[in-house]
């Protein structure tokens, strides 16, 4: 029965801090990017301008009608409103 002059300590201690280093690559990897979130800018111009007149309605001058006019716009466009 030969040892090495190391012992099996530090190739056991090593073994398993690559093994770890690998888990903690393959969990990062692993982990979803969200996509990038949609610049205000990009939104149809109805969507904006109902959110600046919903904006308005927090303050209580707003118009209803302008209100349900700019959604069906908003939504007609391709937005969400």
């Amino acid at each position: 029965m030969h040892r090495s002059l190391l012992g099996d300590r530090p190739l056991r201690r090593a073994a398993v801090s690559v093994k770890a280093g690998l888990l903690l690559v393959l969990a990062l990897v692993a982990v979803p990017v969200p996509a990038p979130q949609a610049n205000e800018n990009q939104r149809p111009f109805s969507c904006r301008l109902l959110t600046d007149e919903q904006k308005k309605c927090a303050f209580g001058s707003c118009d209803q009608r302008v209100v349900e006019r700019l959604k069906r716009e908003c939504l007609r466009d391709g937005g969400t409103p």
